[in-house]
């Protein structure tokens, strides 16, 4: 893993995030980039030089922010970790999404805002539009995690062959954490799986991995969304991993799980989609 953009905005959420991806930086000696996006409907960035020039109120705020961010960070999460600092104007969630693609980042972690589930209080926010079109997992946090809580996660998927490649995708943060994987199955009334094709399902996904701890479990709920976040709380695990998919197409859990186990918990929810 070679770089970890992070969205951040000032508030305690993304400075959650940046110390969670200066923990994954130290250990996998990722480079971070720090991405402040002022917002503004004008399309500044492709805007003329001469013409940006009328906008003197957004370039002077553009300028603040690039000088004070690296001191402002310094003081409230030194880190050896090397930082990059990037200041845009527009649409955040397009800022952000662009910043991905330019930069080629590997992983995105975000800071989630608020705690529970409420009509209309996720939809359309900028961390579900990172989540649901950006190229590259993301991880969707409220707390900081240290590296006691990344040895231990929980991959929570329904162990098809996209579940391999998405695991493929995340050994590079994985392994150097010596991360023990907590595979589970949330097996619910409406879509009921026996154990043995579960189990079946799991042995196979383990294969070639050797070198990595795996626990299978299997959890019963009424609910995915709450088989996730029980299973969790009772292992004392602080973040999970939901291998998600398009809502048309998909084999595994539909993104939609990811959003709501993220905003009715305190979990960290890294979204990997298929």
């Amino acid at each position: 893993m070679k770089t970890i953009i992070v969205p951040f905005d000032f508030s305690t959420y993304s400075l959650a995030a940046l110390k969670t991806a200066q923990k994954i930086s130290n250990k996998s000696g990722s480079k971070i980039i720090a991405v402040t996006v002022i917002p503004s409907d004008l399309d500044y960035e492709n805007l003329t030089e001469e013409a940006k020039k009328k906008f003197t109120e957004i370039a002077e705020e553009k300028e603040e922010a690039q000088s004070i961010l690296p001191k402002y960070i310094d003081e409230v999460a030194p880190s050896k970790s090397e930082i990059e600092f990037v200041v845009k104007v527009g649409t955040p969630s397009e800022r952000i999404l662009k910043a991905i693609q330019e930069f080629e980042a590997e992983l995105v972690v975000m800071g989630a805002h608020g705690k529970g589930f409420a009509e209309g209080k996720f939809i359309g926010s900028t961390l579900q539009k990172v989540m649901r079109n950006a190229i590259c997992p993301v991880l969707g946090v409220k707390e900081a995690l240290d590296g006691n809580d990344l040895r231990k996660v929980a991959f929570a998927s329904t162990f098809n062959e996209g579940s391999k490649k998405a695991f493929e995708i995340l050994k590079s943060l994985i392994k150097p954490f010596k991360c023990s994987v907590h595979l589970l199955f949330v097996n619910t009334p409406e879509h009921f799986t026996a154990s043995d094709v579960i189990k079946t399902g799991m042995d196979s996904f383990q294969k070639g991995h050797e070198e990595i701890v795996f626990h299978q479990h299997i959890y019963n709920a009424n609910e995915v969304e709450s088989g996730l976040i029980n299973f969790s709380q009772e292992h004392g695990i602080k973040w999970l991993v939901v291998v998600s998919g398009h809502h048309e197409t998909s084999p595994a859990y539909q993104v939609g799980v990811t959003e709501t186990v993220l905003f009715k918990s305190d979990l960290g929810v890294l979204s990997v989609k298929i």
